[in-house]
């Protein structure tokens, strides 16, 4: 994972929205446990749907990665790289 530092300069370089870095910063804090939309959704104040547009955004730009959810099948589980 990265450090502090490398994680600010990646935030600035790639112009992450106030929602994208929250959502990253959850996803961090996870680590290997991952987090569905769901969680969250349950853990900030956000819409759903602007957490799976953050997600989506994220995705987009190599900043996480996502699996099944073993235990949902209908969920994914999101880690951060």
């Amino acid at each position: 994972m990265m450090s502090d530092e490398q994680l600010a300069a990646e935030l600035n370089s790639r112009k992450l929205t106030k929602s994208q870095s929250i959502v990253l910063h959850i996803l961090r804090e996870n680590g290997m446990r991952g987090a569905t939309p769901k969680q969250i959704v349950d853990e900030v104040s956000f819409a759903p749907r602007t957490v799976r547009y953050a997600l989506r955004k994220l995705l987009r730009r190599k900043l996480i990665r996502r699996i099944p959810c073993l235990q949902d099948m209908r969920q994914y589980l999101y880690f951060p790289v």
